[in-house]
């Protein structure tokens, strides 16, 4: 009775945690820490479940550790210009050829995604993604959702590929299976890979839409009929007030982009200036609001002016957009609540929200992961964006330079790291942090950049849902659970056993995340594989590999976040050209998996 309540508990609480990703009302960290502290305060009463030392041993797991260094390295690789170095080259290659540059780019982001973090693979990728569909004259929605899923199943290639593949190797070591090999997954990893780029060529290419064309970015955004220019009237009460003092963004819902006052242009503290006759006011709003306020304040419209990139940037000013990230404290946030204008020295002229553009009363739209905004401001802010976790990518005009003596060097970090842990000499987690003291010693980090560069996003999310995985075990759910799925081999035979795991492992990380997912099933798979008494090999790849590819969703993986707002893309757009490979993946997994490590 005793067990069949902490398998009842367990089971709870995992179906509430799934409930509640789904419902995305919560950060998925927030949800992990979530579990963490239920975990915590059911093992003061039951002595089955985490102690307050096994609760909070996901923060110094192994895996959690490797995967936060994989960050750090990652980072240097990007931040020395090094990858830039590597992708602008191979760019070349292609500019004669349409055909040949999308091949080029689906191979490239594949290829380095094997040995550096997703998503910062795409991170890079996606400045020259859309340079390269200006020059080619293609639509970026073509491009940058094939990007994304190119770089998901070129992770699957070794064990550093992705955070999953590390945490799976750490979880099959502490049940005393041994770590996975550099290079063990490659045995099918690269038939996944050749399969996905055949499916990106051959299908989702010809079937996404060009919704958007390789437009400027207030073409994008439909931005220049919300942008116009305003005289300041004799007669205007506005004289000698200050923005701030006449409530303008309060009163109409309207910003003051800058200040035109004869050979003069003002662009920093607006809300400050005193607004003086004759001064040429450029203003962004609804036309409504527009209106409302020229006739009240005794302005005078010209409506004759419309704007494009090259007019909302300045030697002091720049005109970029910004994809909201999952880690962002901006989410659940209006921009009002976030005091954005004063956070980041920037206006937000318009925000893509699932598929939609919204430029109008911006300042009371709740931020989602995976919005993306037009922003304007000061050239320094640029800065302050890059450093700041609120956001995935930024996209720029200039890519950053390459520090060649540096490059190098970060190139011989890594590889180091790689063959250290390919050769057997030294586990993945010592030459990992080892790589990072020698990319910080080299001075291809700073210490400090080396602390931004770790996604706590993702760290504390492993800390929160590692001790389910521990009580899963303690308690016998795994096992209970895993019984029940053996049921089905009794009516599918043995042979339906990976693709039941391989499904279980999309739907959950499409729902939840894919380390999550995984958290859950591996003491399931060990289970099932021990109740059947043949090999988890091939149950741990099955779920690795699903896990790692979980396609059908923006929010699956953080790559598709990053492209969703960028490219135009609707929810359906995933489900359309990712659920189709997620079914071939399926099947080829289902014949290679067991032919690979036999049951």
């Amino acid at each position: 009775m005793v067990e069949n309540l902490d398998i009842i508990l367990v089971i709870a609480i995992v179906v509430a945690a799934l409930v509640i990703f789904a419902s995305e009302k919560l950060r998925a960290d927030m949800v992990a820490l979530l579990i963490l502290g239920t975990l915590m305060v059911i093992g003061l009463f039951r002595p089955t479940f985490p102690t307050p030392g096994e609760a909070i041993s996901g923060f110094s797991n192994k895996a959690t550790v490797t995967i936060a260094a994989m960050f750090i390295l990652s980072a240097g690789l990007v931040r020395t210009g090094a990858v830039n170095w590597v992708t602008q080259r191979l760019i070349r290659y292609g500019s004669s050829s349409e055909t040949r540059m999308f091949v080029i780019l689906m191979l490239a982001v594949g290829t380095i995604s094997a040995f550096i973090n997703n998503a910062a693979a795409v991170a890079v990728f996606i400045p020259i993604t859309l340079t390269v569909a200006r020059q080619q004259n293609i639509s970026p929605t073509k491009l940058l959702l094939p990007i994304s899923f190119a770089s998901i199943v070129g992770g699957t290639c070794t064990l550093i590929g992705t955070s999953t593949n590390i945490l799976v190797s750490s979880m099959a070591a502490e049940r005393g299976l041994g770590e996975f090999a550099m290079f063990e997954l490659s045995k099918f990893g690269l038939i996944f890979f050749a399969v996905g780029m055949i499916y990106l060529f051959f299908f989702v290419r010809k079937v996404l839409p060009g919704r958007i064309g390789p437009k400027e970015l207030t073409q994008k955004y439909d931005i220049g009929n919300y942008l116009t220019r305003v005289i300041v009237e004799p007669k205007s009460p506005l004289i000698s007030r200050t923005p701030t003092e006449a409530k303008i963004r309060e009163r109409y819902d309207v910003s003051i982009l800058e200040i035109l006052r004869e050979d003069q242009r003002i662009t920093a503290g607006i809300r400050d200036t005193r607004i003086q006759q004759g001064d040429v006011l450029v203003i962004e709003g609804a036309i409504q609001a527009i209106m409302e306020m020229n006739n009240l304040e005794g302005l005078s419209l010209r409506s004759e002016v419309k704007y494009g990139d090259k007019d909302l940037t300045s030697e002091d000013k720049s005109l970029v957009e910004a994809v909201v990230s999952p880690s962002s404290r901006l989410v659940g946030l209006t921009l009002k609540e976030a005091d954005f204008r004063n956070e980041y020295g920037a206006f937000v002229l318009a925000i893509r929200k699932q598929g939609k553009t919204i430029r109008d009363r911006l300042g009371v739209i709740k931020l989602e992961a995976g919005d993306s905004l037009l922003l304007q401001g000061r050239t320094g802010f640029l800065e302050r964006l890059h450093k700041a976790t609120d956001f995935l990518t930024i996209q720029e005009k200039d890519l950053p330079s390459v520090r060649s003596d540096r490059a190098v060097c970060a190139f011989v970090v890594v590889a180091g790291v790689v063959a250290t842990a390919a050769l057997g000499l030294a586990p993945i987690l010592v030459s990992a942090i080892v790589g990072c003291l020698a990319m910080i010693l080299s001075g291809c980090l700073k210490l400090q950049d080396a602390y931004e560069a770790i996604d706590w996003f993702v760290i504390f999310l492993l800390a929160g849902v590692i001790p389910l995985g521990i009580v899963m075990e303690k308690t016998g759910t795994a096992a209970f659970v895993a019984n029940g799925l053996l049921d089905l081999t009794e009516v599918l035979g043995i042979v339906a056993i990976i693709p039941i795991f391989y499904l279980l492992s999309t739907v959950f990380a499409g729902i939840m995340s894919h380390n999550a997912a995984v958290i859950i099933l591996v003491p399931i798979g060990v289970a099932s594989a021990q109740s059947l008494g043949v090999s988890p090999t091939p149950f741990l790849m099955a779920i690795t590999f699903a896990a790692s590819s979980s396609l059908f969703t923006p929010f699956g993986y953080h790559t598709n976040l990053m492209v969703y707002g960028p490219g135009g893309y609707k929810f359906s757009d995933f489900l359309k050209v990712g659920i189709p490979l997620n079914v071939i993946l399926l099947i080829i997994a289902s014949i290679f998996i067991p032919l690979i490590w036999p049951l």
